[in-house]
């Protein structure tokens, strides 16, 4: 009888363990705390922190704005002291506008992002960086307050 208790504790705590460890997204409790911390959310695609355009864009520009070159500088120090050091940097942008012309400046800003984190000692081969332009709304180009939502880069976190 005792035996059939400790399998059977045993068993749900190896249970739990595993789907704790599941929903950490391959990722130890620290690094996920700090992550969370940061704004990172997990979505189907990983470990994801949305920056909007604001944070970091002027309007149909590529550019990023010297004062935010600070707090991305800063969010890449926490992600490499945590050895999170593989990311996708995706751009995303509305529906105004020529596809292609979007398309371009998506990679355009997802690069000038990818750029600061190398600066910041990030291996280049680490980084991958991808524009989706117009293709993937969080909500419906029906307004300018949703175009703004849409307009944003992604950084996402590779196991």
């Amino acid at each position: 009888m005792h035996v059939k208790i400790i399998k059977t504790t045993f068993t749900i705590l190896f249970c739990t363990f595993l789907t704790a460890c599941m929903n950490l997204g391959q990722l130890n409790y620290k690094q996920v705390h700090m992550l969370k911390k940061e704004g990172f959310s997990l979505t189907n695609e990983g470990w994801t922190l949305a920056l909007p355009e604001k944070l970091l864009f002027g309007f149909d520009s590529t550019e990023i704005q010297e004062s935010h070159k600070a707090s991305l500088n800063r969010l890449s120090s926490q992600l490499q002291k945590y050895d999170l050091d593989k990311l996708k940097i995706i751009g995303h942008t509305d529906d105004i506008g020529n596809e292609s012309y979007n398309q371009t400046l998506s990679e355009k800003r997802a690069q000038n992002v990818a750029d600061v984190f190398i600066q910041a000692g990030y291996k280049q081969q680490n980084i991958q960086t991808f524009g989706r332009g117009p293709s993937q709304p969080l909500v419906q180009n029906n307004s300018n307050e949703n175009r703004a939502i849409n307009r944003r880069v992604n950084i996402i976190i590779i196991p």
